[in-house]
């Protein structure tokens, strides 16, 4: 049974220019009969990446800026941003349903999917190289703080995998298909809380480097 998908609120982050849309994918569970003695097991999230860059140009941090707010196709809410992290968790898990009726999981496996939309800065042998150096340091920090917020869709995941392989059994498969996708989307709600809090404590990434100019 696939389940539909829920997205978290959109937030837009006014001091970075950026933007975080936190993806949560509903679980795709399935139910395998598999014979006594099989113990819960997990292993690492398997884990995709992708990147889309978007080009920007000037030979001045005014005409840099400009080019930003001009060519991110990060927009919400009539406001525009520098980058964009989106992560989704995907979990699904296999159940031992007993001669009773009652079910335990026996598996359990997470993917996550990250998407990154960054800007890059088009080669230009004639800008200043102390704008140069400043664009790498705005660059680094804005990359950084960006990892920082797909790490958390990535603990998420490691999380969703332990708690639920740790689970005791239920008297039904129903009972335990709806108690353990309802601890996962606990789970993956409290990551999405933990953002939160990274994002105020580091000014959306400000307070780490993240703005230019």
């Amino acid at each position: 049974m696939q389940y539909p998908i829920v997205e978290a609120p959109n937030e837009g982050r006014r001091d970075m220019r950026r933007l975080r849309i936190a993806v949560l994918a509903a679980a795709i569970i399935a139910g395998l009969f598999i014979g006594p003695g099989f113990h819960p097991a997990w292993a690492e999230p398997l884990t995709s990446i992708r990147k889309t860059f978007y080009a920007v140009d000037g030979m001045t941090a005014t005409q840099i800026r400009q080019a930003l707010d001009r060519n991110s196709p990060v927009r919400q809410n009539g406001k525009t941003f520098d980058a964009y992290t989106r992560w989704n968790v995907e979990w699904q898990f296999y159940w031992n349903s007993g001669g009773d009726g009652s079910c335990r999981i026996t598996t359990v496996a997470t993917t996550v999917g990250i998407h990154f939309t960054l800007p890059r800065l088009q080669a230009n042998e004639n800008r200043p190289p102390n704008l140069e150096r400043r664009w790498s340091k705005y660059i680094s920090a804005l990359v950084t703080h960006e990892e920082a917020h797909a790490d958390f869709g990535i603990d998420a995941a490691r999380e969703v995998e332990q708690r639920l392989s740790q689970m005791d059994g239920r008297p039904s498969c129903r009972q335990l298909e709806s108690d353990a996708n309802a601890l996962a989307r606990e789970i993956i709600a409290r990551y999405l809380r933990m953002e939160d809090r990274y994002d105020a404590e580091t000014d959306h990434g400000a307070r780490e480097g993240a703005r230019f100019p």
